[in-house]
């Protein structure tokens, strides 16, 4: 389950830089998806990524790199004709504090026995 739970970070970590860093899709440059709610999304993705990708990573380090990923994926896409915005960063932002939120529920609730042990796992 572990080794699924990696590939499945990576493959999701690799498809959602692709869809940044790439040609701007036509949906997105006509209007039809709301840009700021996509990234919020991804971001939040993208910190899971990291997490299952490297379970012994500190989590601040994770929303930290998951930060700096978001802050490079704008000067990247302003460098290659796509539109770079301090708004999209902040919804970044935003959903990597979404992810925070919903991991600290969520292990609030886990027994502790079972948090102990994935914590060593």
């Amino acid at each position: 389950m572990r080794l699924f739970l990696r590939v499945a970070g990576a493959v999701v970590l690799t498809v959602l830089l692709v869809l940044m860093l790439g040609p701007a899709p036509q949906a997105e440059t006509s209007g039809l998806i709301w840009d700021k709610a996509a990234h919020f999304v991804a971001f939040g993705l993208i910190l899971w990524s990291l997490a299952v990708m490297m379970p012994r990573l500190p989590r601040v380090w994770a929303v930290i790199a998951a930060v700096a990923i978001g802050g490079a994926v704008e000067l990247i896409q302003g460098q290659v004709g796509r539109d770079a915005s301090w708004w999209d960063f902040v919804a970044d932002i935003l959903g990597i504090a979404a992810a925070v939120m919903v991991w600290l529920v969520w292990r609030r609730f886990q027994p502790r026995r079972e948090r102990q042990i994935s914590d060593t796992a």
